[in-house]
């Protein structure tokens, strides 16, 4: 409340005004004051409210869970160690065990085209087809894009399925290649690329592809040539040296070979070598020596490209007797109900859908939380302690009588099927998860009736003192709301009286200012007129 300043007079008579004035005003705020604590006190009785109301709905939450156990027991899915799969649940499966074996895993074609020098290197103008689930799509290449980095651009940029990138593999001579990747796995995603480009060096992802010959330490005349068809299944260098040097077609050669996969071998040129005669290495490949000389430890290399890094497949596997294909290796319903992962080939292994008591325990324990959480708080809320201030909702009988159903209703169930006792004195739960784990596997109907009943018995209670408007917290949190307004209310009135009561003081106060300044200035000039007549006046100068 705003006052306004207090008056100040001069202590003539031995009477403060200013404290009489406070002192008015004081008593004045006293029933204000007792008014805003009822209001305190209803705003904490919200507080407190909302979280019963909380923990009302942790319990409810508990219940829901318990209703399904009590309909339709969760399963869950376990798969045996070292499995080459992954299950989870993604339906309704039925609880038994079955054998997996995954023979294949789905794979995303991945192919490039051969090696090139750089990945600015030209490919010359026109088009590039990619053919993604039976659609040609054509890929304009013209003079802003005709280099490896601006093919793999316009490919990505077509959105068509396949994503293209330049890699450079480290082989000699020619390290950068083209490669496209399916953005999905199974033969249904395969793709073709085909060109139809001049001007440059076209990329070819049908052909396999040698070449050219990197000369890496030749101090030899002769030229060596690789060539033939590459047979081989993976792209990689290929190393020479030479151990034993002399003349092309004159002396006996022996040079040295390994392969990046870890191949090698000798090849043995004879004295009578006809140069050009092209001499077989492996996987198809070919060395033809020019005429010339090749010293010891002379060295060259060569690239062998082929276009299939991975094929496109399907993912195969084995349930039972029955054969499972899949564009996928997230596999959903070979087994009804399930989902398979499959991360690898092997099986059979052993996968077992049942009935996941751990969850059901942590739920049980759950409901034990929320249950006792709740009986404490409304307790602590509505049961005063003679030695300490009130509780904000004392003696609030709707609450104790919602604490004392759900303890009636629990009374009627066999708790003890779910590993839960109840202490006497208190009415608070205990869970004991090996006593639920005995009861699950001697009686799994019982505990699954129990589950129901405790359900049955405490849903309705809970769900009516949530329902949004009639329920319990929420037509008592709204009375209160009432109230707090009305109070306000009548808090603004109370400081308006009291200003109007404190303007009324502080005029009449002024008016009495006024009047003591009037007498105080008559006596003040009485006495100055007396002063100075009493020079020539025995009967003044008596007086003072």
């Amino acid at each position: 409340m705003t006052t306004a300043n207090p008056i100040s007079l001069p202590n003539y008579a031995g009477v403060d005004f200013n404290q009489i004035l406070q002192s008015v005003l004081a008593f004045g705020k006293i029933p204000i004051a007792q008014v805003q604590q009822q209001v305190a006190g209803e705003t904490l009785a919200i507080s407190v409210l909302g979280r019963i109301g909380g923990d009302l709905s942790s319990l409810q939450s508990a219940l829901a869970s318990f209703q399904t156990i009590g309909g339709n027991a969760p399963l869950s899915a376990s798969t045996a160690a070292g499995a080459s799969f992954t299950a989870s649940v993604s339906g309704s499966p039925l609880a038994s065990v079955y054998s997996v074996s995954v023979n294949q895993l789905a794979a995303a074609q991945v192919s490039a085209s051969q090696g090139y020098a750089s990945n600015t290197n030209s490919v010359g103008t026109g088009t590039i087809t990619v053919t993604t689930g039976g659609v040609a799509h054509n890929i304009t290449i013209d003079s802003s894009n005709q280099t490896l980095d601006g093919v793999a651009g316009a490919i990505n940029a077509a959105a068509i399925g396949v994503t293209a990138q330049v890699m450079n593999t480290g082989v000699p001579a020619s390290p950068y290649r083209l490669e496209i990747t399916s953005n999905s796995t199974g033969t249904a995603s395969s793709f073709t690329v085909s060109a139809s480009l001049t001007g440059g060096t076209a990329p070819d992802f049908t052909d396999t592809n040698v070449g050219p010959v990197s000369l890496d330490s030749m101090a030899g005349t002769s030229t060596p040539t690789i060539g033939g068809t590459y047979a081989g299944t993976l792209s990689q260098g290929y190393h020479f040296t030479v151990t034993s040097g002399g003349s092309v077609g004159t002396d006996p050669i022996t040079i040295g070979y390994t392969s990046d996969s870890g191949q090698s071998g000798t090849i043995n040129v004879a004295s009578n070598y006809t140069p050009g005669t092209p001499i077989t290495v492996a996987n198809g490949l070919t060395l033809s020596l020019g005429s010339g000389t090749l010293n010891a430890n002379d060295k060259f290399s060569v690239a062998a490209f082929n276009p299939d890094i991975v094929s496109a497949q399907n993912a195969v596997l084995q349930v039972g007797n029955q054969i499972v294909t899949s564009a996928s290796n997230s596999v959903a319903n070979a087994i009804s109900g399930l989902t398979l992962n499959l991360t690898g080939v092997g099986g059979p292994s052993t996968l077992s859908v049942s009935e996941n008591t751990a969850n059901e325990g942590a739920t049980v324990s759950s409901f034990v939380s929320a249950y006792n959480k709740l009986l404490t708080d409304i307790k602590a809320a509505t049961q005063g302690d003679p030695q300490a201030a009130a509780p904000p909702l004392e003696a609030n009988g709707p609450l104790q009588s919602l604490a004392l159903g759900m303890q009636v209703g629990l009374g009627i169930t066999n708790l003890s099927k779910l590993g839960i006792s109840i202490d006497g004195k208190t009415g608070q739960l205990s869970f004991d998860s090996s006593a639920f784990s005995t009861a699950m596997a001697a009686d799994p109907t019982g505990v699954h009736n129990t589950f129901k009943q405790i359900f049955t018995a405490l849903n309705g209670t809970v769900t009516n003192a949530l329902a949004p408007n009639s329920g319990l917290i929420a037509s008592q949190t709204v009375s209160y709301n009432n109230l707090i307004t009305q109070q306000n209310h009548q808090i603004g009135t109370m400081n308006d009286q009291l200003l109007k009561q404190q303007d009324l003081l502080l005029a009449e106060y002024a008016q009495m200012q006024g009047q003591v300044a009037t007498y105080v200035n008559i006596a003040q000039l009485f006495l100055n007129t007396s002063s100075s007549s009493g020079s020539g006046s025995s009967g003044l100068s008596s007086l003072a």
